[in-house]
């Protein structure tokens, strides 16, 4: 009997106490970004920004879809803003209907911005993305009518993000252009899928470069 006993306490043991050498798994990329120490906030505008970066490429690129669809519910509205971000771009119409009802009732504009936007790249609920352009927050308005837009074309812009995500983007680039400063030669994929590359119009022709300074 005193045998059975200790061959049970060693059983339970070797269940219980972890291998030697074992260490936790890899935090999912929409966890790393749960835990961001600068959250994409207005006081973080210039902190932390190539992090989120560098993680938005990771989440669009990599993140699961399941965790992505279950996200639309995450407690944390940035976490919830980046997933609806992320299936729009990874062009999930299985989420149109969770990506909806944040259109209309979640309390964050930012979320509701990702939304919309989400739907535009989706070319799904029409109604919805009609309803926000009467959004109480000016910039909801403003991307609901840019997605109603997208409704109506034939340009799948889903899969031309997609194509620009998948490129990547290297960390040590980030940040390069500086006031004052010759602006540094990159290649970038046009809204029609054309590639760019600054140094073939660079003095030439004017040439004015615009882009959302908003992350997250």
């Amino acid at each position: 009997m005193a045998v059975d006993v200790r061959i049970s306490i060693l059983l339970a043991g070797f269940f219980v106490l972890p291998p030697t050498g074992w260490s936790r798994p890899p935090d999912s990329p929409l966890e790393k970004y749960r835990k961001l120490k600068y959250p994409p906030k207005e006081e973080n505008f210039a902190k932390g920004w190539k992090e989120r970066v560098v993680l938005e490429f990771e989440i669009i690129n990599d993140a699961d879809l399941k965790q992505l669809r279950a996200a639309l519910k995450d407690n944390n509205a940035f976490v919830r803003s980046m997933a609806a971000r992320a299936l729009g771009i990874r062009g999930d119409k299985a989420s149109a209907d969770a990506l909806a009802d944040l259109v209309k009732t979640d309390r964050e504009s930012s979320v509701r911005i990702r939304a919309v936007e989400a739907l535009g790249l989706l070319k799904k609920k029409g109604a919805v993305i009609e309803q926000a352009k009467k959004d109480r927050s000016l910039a909801v308005r403003w991307v609901a009518n840019m997605a109603a837009s997208q409704l109506k074309s034939a340009t799948d812009y889903a899969a031309s993000v997609r194509r620009a995500y998948a490129a990547g983007i290297k960390r040590e680039a980030i940040g390069t252009a500086a006031i004052g400063q010759p602006a540094p030669d990159f290649t970038a994929q046009t809204s029609d899928g054309k590639a760019f590359k600054l140094s073939t119009v660079l003095r030439k022709k004017p040439i004015a470069i615009y882009f959302a300074a908003y992350d997250g």
